[in-house]
């Protein structure tokens, strides 16, 4: 028989995951092995955008209770609705999954703005900027701070931010960077 620990990697540990709307979506499938795995699963979605695509919206009940159908022993699932156009709602929505169990360890940011584009000619301003809104610039703040606020529950040091320089020395030696023996 094969251990816990073996069956679910992700035990004990909180993931976030954007864009879980539809059943039929990458988002969704995601959030389900999330759980699988044995991790406590809090999903993003925001259904007026799938409602004005040609595939339409889904029912949001089945989408918890197919996520929650995949949770472990003492794994949690939550959720909310938000429009990540709005600058405001990375920072909401990072605090909102570390508040489902007080951690937060993963971040799958799978959500993004479709259709609409049309062809080159047909771009404007208005239209780059809700691509970038939601693709590009939620996809930052989401990831800031989500290595902000692990950042404030690990114990690394100062000088070692995410996504710092770490000054060398002098040549890396290709044959044992990385061995740890």
């Amino acid at each position: 028989m094969a251990h816990a620990s073996s069956t679910r990697p992700l035990r004990g540990r909180t993931a976030l995951v954007t864009g879980v709307s539809r059943r039929r979506g990458i988002g969704y499938a995601v959030a389900v092995e999330l759980a699988s795995l044995g991790a406590s699963v809090f999903f993003h979605h925001y259904s007026p955008h799938d409602a004005d695509q040609p595939w339409g919206d889904d029912d949001l009940d089945a989408v918890r209770a197919g996520i929650r159908a995949a949770l472990h022993d003492g794994a949690l699932a939550g959720d909310v609705s938000a429009d990540l156009r709005d600058p405001d709602t990375a920072e909401n929505l990072v605090e909102q999954a570390h508040a489902l169990t007080g951690r937060l360890d993963i971040l799958v940011c799978n959500h993004a703005r479709s259709g609409g584009d049309g062809s080159i000619l047909d771009m404007t301003t208005e239209t780059l900027d809700a691509f970038w809104d939601t693709n590009t610039r939620s996809t930052l703040l989401l990831t800031r701070h989500f290595a902000h606020r692990h950042a404030a529950t690990t114990a690394r040091s100062a000088s070692a931010r995410p996504g710092d320089r770490i000054e060398r020395a002098g040549p890396v030696d290709e044959r044992t960077a990385g061995c740890s023996g």
